[in-house]
């Protein structure tokens, strides 16, 4: 009887259906490409996703728009966030991009969700020979170097996934964004990261 009552709670489980992890990804034109890193990251881990990534957006948006999305769908494992580009190539305060940030951070934790921070790629890399010209490429590409070092200095409770070394102008089309072999290569460097 034993036995069959083993039995009986083996199988029970093993019908039992398995839950998917899924995640959540925000942040600009670098992470809504369909089909990129973080598809690629997903298939990999094994993991489901939404992505409510938009082009040409700035932390500060991503800040209101996860706020508002949480409210409703907080069932994610993982909040991926990787903005602050558009910032560094406006004229917003770094330091309130770093705030913004920090904030999407806290609110993860407040539905008890971990947060992971995209440094982003190396620009010195990849931001070369830009829509723009050089002296505003220049300008531009520094505060973003600037506030990737902020990033990896100021921010916490959250996993960082450090600079890519990986992704170079030619996996670019436009030295801002990445084609394929960009997303390849960063994808797998942000799985490297992750794993650490």
């Amino acid at each position: 009887m034993k036995k069959i009552l083993f039995l009986l709670t083996l199988l029970m489980f093993s019908f039992t259906p398995i839950q998917e992890e899924k995640v959540l990804f925000i942040g600009d034109s670098l992470t809504c490409y369909k089909g990129g890193w973080q598809a690629k990251v997903c298939n990999e881990m094994g993991w489901k996703f939404d992505n409510i990534s938009v082009g040409g957006k700035r932390t500060s948006w991503m800040l209101t728009t996860l706020t508002e999305y949480l409210r409703v769908n907080h069932k994610f494992k993982k909040v991926f966030i990787y903005g602050g580009c558009n910032d560094a190539y406006s004229y917003v305060k770094l330091s309130s991009a770093i705030n913004n940030i920090q904030d999407m951070v806290d609110l993860c934790w407040k539905y008890n969700i971990e947060p992971v921070v995209i440094v982003g790629y190396d620009p010195n890399l990849v931001q070369q020979r830009t829509p723009y010209d050089e002296k505003t490429t220049k300008f531009h590409r520094d505060r973003y170097i600037e506030l990737q070092n902020l990033m990896v200095k100021h921010l916490v409770n959250c996993k960082i996934i450090g600079k890519d070394t990986t992704v170079t102008r030619k996996d670019s089309d436009d030295g801002l964004h990445l084609k394929a072999s960009g997303h390849k290569k960063f994808s797998t460097w942000v799985i490297k990261e992750l794993n650490k």
